[in-house]
């Protein structure tokens, strides 16, 4: 593997020590898994959720960044999509049994059976619904390193892609829309679905 396994996981984004452990003051599982296309907020989204709940946050491409030591563009064009892939599947492992964890995954993330599988037995998985054409525009202006937009005829393939990964986005357990609203508006709704989708699968907080 061509990144350090050997590297510590990175700091946890905690909240301030005056924040209660749960803020939200409702049941919430073990650990939240926030999935969706590239654009759909899940890194702004994630981090408002960790805080409301008193959880940390980890952002799988940040943590592959860092394990890679390069940028996402560098880790696809000299080290290839597949083992890109794979060292995805290593660090979601490294959180599955970790209480109290919001995670943030990668666009390509959980659209393989196996990755999908692995995410729902670690708890909820929430899919961040959004209209492609918003996701797209999103993305474009958006500063954050893309390298499966940086290719000819971008949209197209972006809309392809999209309706190719959607059949694993939406097994999640919950599905929440974030097209036009705003990031705290998502994390309540997320919120508000926790104790109807926990009693549903009939979990307990650990």
């Amino acid at each position: 593997m061509a990144y350090n396994t050997a590297m510590e996981p990175a700091e946890p984004t905690q909240p301030p020590t005056n924040t209660p452990a749960n803020t939200a003051a409702v049941p919430a599982p073990p650990r939240l898994v926030l999935t969706g296309y590239m654009g759909a907020g899940k890194s702004t989204v994630g981090r408002k959720l960790a805080y409301r709940l008193g959880y940390r946050f980890m952002d799988t491409d940040r943590e592959l960044i860092k394990r890679y030591g390069k940028s996402m563009t560098q880790i696809f064009k000299e080290d290839g999509e597949a083992a890109f892939r794979q060292a995805e599947y290593d660090v979601l492992a490294e959180w599955a049994t970790q209480p109290g964890w919001v995670i943030s995954t990668g666009g390509g993330t959980l659209t393989r059976q196996p990755m999908v599988d692995l995410a729902k037995t670690m708890g909820c998985v929430v899919y961040l619904q959004a209209d492609v054409a918003m996701l797209f525009e999103r993305v474009i202006f958006s500063p954050k390193d893309r390298p499966m937009i940086d290719v000819p005829n971008a949209e197209q393939v972006f809309t392809e892609r999209f309706k190719a990964r959607e059949p694993f986005y939406t097994q999640a357990h919950l599905t929440v829309t974030s097209d036009g609203h705003r990031p705290q508006r998502v994390v309540d709704a997320i919120i508000d679905g926790l104790p109807a989708m926990m009693a549903a699968h009939n979990w307990c907080t650990e």
